[in-house]
């Protein structure tokens, strides 16, 4: 009796082991994908909701790493150490992912008809009926049925009916957040004209900044777009029968549906007609680097010669398209666009900036300079106190340029108006200018009791030139905290073999100190200041 007892307990024992592992779904992933991303701005504020609405939460630095959460629509949910959040997916790349591995089984019915069950057997009422070549996916398996899930159903059906495939994947992400394969193209723009708006844009091989040289393309030179890539490059014919790519960003070129009707290195306008003016006789003074003449009132027309910033000349007629002419040379006359200039009652007895301010003694007289207004656009930078900080970095960008000028700078900005160049954009700005200098604006944000000004650099070839700026100011400045020159791994500076500093004007977050940063005094104060320690370096 025992011995039959120890046989059935057997049995048992052995139809539970064959039996239960059937019932078991076949899908298994061995670890849940984990997106990592970094932050590629100098600073990203994490906020409470998908809007810059929203209150900040945290402040992320360059390279600080997060976990994504989700996203909806331009933003992404993250989590950083104990804080979750969200920021704008702008401002960050994806750095890796954990490697995910799965492995799943198809049925496809072989037979028109098929029944699918709700259990495993005949007996079992039928759900309905699949026609052949109907896929599912395997969730179980019993005997010789199998448990499927298809886009109608979710039942069981006969295996001798069904073709049962495995497919076993694994996906993993790069490290360091480079692209492996080429940027997508997009048919968005293609067809439309790109325009360039800087002195010139280098043409590539191929959609990448590291990619070869071809050529090099000049201002308001517009060209058909034959592609465009993922990461905002254009493909276009830049000689007979020869393409390449350029960068698209809105601080190098502009997208149109048609092309310009005319360009040229000055700017772009039809032939106008001359027109009675008030002008006449008056002066006109060049503010631009250097200005086409030509034959007409338009940029098409003939070019007869070139006349450089700070040169002067009587207004002898003025055309309906705001072109000038002038006397360029003895016994010779021409036109120039009257867009990028000064007209003025009398003749100046120094050259005249853009602001119309008599220049000095050109103390600077020949030296580039970048002049970099940080954030801009989507990108606010710091908000306290009712103030944007992409603004004021803006207007102090505005006069200090003025200022340079007037001190017989060539200044070239990494952005005039409210747009955002991206990190990389402006240091590649900045490295096609090839300047004796690349000053970067911004205003900083801390406690409410943080004050003063700081200058910033990276390279230790950089320390020299931000201690002079850093006197200049103290000096334009007396009633400020100087709180020196130091050095901070920043990405505009340590990516730019130009000679640069970054300059934090003042504290937005400190209450008081923000209603001086604000008015008009401080950012010409503070454009004399960083001007006066350019010269005192260049000396």
């Amino acid at each position: 009796m025992k011995n039959n007892r120890f046989k059935f307990m057997f049995l048992l024992l052995l139809c539970s082991i064959l039996i239960i592992p059937s019932f078991v779904g076949v899908r298994q992933a061995n670890a849940a994908s984990t997106v990592t991303m970094k932050v590629n701005a100098e600073s990203l504020n994490m906020r409470s909701g998908p809007s810059t609405n929203y209150k900040v939460v945290k402040v992320l630095k360059m390279g600080s790493k997060v976990t994504k959460i989700s996203t909806k629509g331009t933003w992404t949910k993250v989590k950083s150490s104990s804080t979750t959040g969200w920021i704008s997916s702008k401002y960050v790349v994806k750095v890796s992912t954990t490697a995910t591995s799965s492995t799943t089984k198809k049925a496809v019915a072989t037979v028109s008809n098929l029944n699918i069950r709700s259990g495993a057997g005949t007996s079992y009422k039928s759900l309905g009926k699949l026609s052949k070549g109907t896929s599912g996916t395997v969730l179980a398996e019993k005997n010789s049925w199998v448990k499927i899930k298809t886009s109608k159903y979710t039942g069981w059906v006969s295996k001798s009916y069904v073709s049962i495939t495995t497919k076993k994947s694994t996906s993993t992400s790069s490290s360091n957040g480079s692209t492996v394969k080429p940027a997508a193209t997009s048919t968005a723009n293609v067809g439309k004209y790109f325009t360039v708006k800087v002195d010139s844009l280098n043409v590539r091989k191929s959609s990448s900044a590291s990619s070869t040289k071809l050529a090099v393309i000049k201002k308001n030179s517009s060209y058909k777009i034959l592609a465009q890539s993922s990461n905002n490059w254009v493909k276009i014919t830049y000689a007979t029968g020869k393409t390449g790519w350029v960068s698209a960003s809105t601080s190098y070129g502009k997208i149109t549906k048609t092309k310009p009707t005319t360009s040229s290195s000055n700017g772009n306008s039809n032939t106008g007609t001359v027109v009675p003016s008030t002008d006449i006789g008056k002066y006109f003074t060049i503010t631009a680097d250097s200005l086409n003449v030509r034959k007409s009132a338009s940029a098409t027309s003939t070019k007869l010669d070139t006349v450089k910033y700070g040169s002067s000349f009587k207004i002898l007629d003025k055309s309906s398209n705001n072109w000038i002419k002038i006397t360029y040379a003895t016994g010779k006359t021409g036109w120039v666009s009257g867009s990028y200039g000064k007209i003025t009652k009398s003749k100046p007895t120094k050259p005249v900036s853009n602001d119309g301010t008599n220049t000095s003694d050109g103390s600077l007289s020949g030296k580039v300079i970048v002049v970099d207004a940080g954030h801009g656009g989507s990108d606010s930078g710091a908000v306290a106190n009712g103030v944007l900080e992409k603004d004021l970095n803006l207007q102090v960008a505005l006069a200090l340029r003025s200022k340079l000028q007037a001190a017989g700078a060539i200044v070239k900005m990494t952005r005039t108006t409210d747009i955002f160049p991206t990190l990389y954009d402006r240091v590649s700005f900045s490295n096609m200018m090839k300047p004796d200098a690349f000053i970067s604006l911004h205003h900083d944000s801390a406690t409410a009791s943080a004050r003063g000004f700081t200058v910033l650099y990276t390279k230790g070839k950089d320390s020299t030139l931000a201690s002079y700026i850093k006197q200049g100011m103290s000096n334009s400045l007396p009633n400020m905290v100087n709180r020196g020159h130091k050095y901070q791994n920043l990405y505009v500076l340590r990516e730019n073999p130009q000679i640069g500093v970054l300059v934090e004007l003042g504290f937005i977050t400190n209450l008081q100190e923000v209603q001086t940063l604000k008015t008009a005094t401080f950012r010409n104060s503070a454009a004399n200041g960083i001007t006066n320690g350019l010269i005192n370096y260049f000396k």
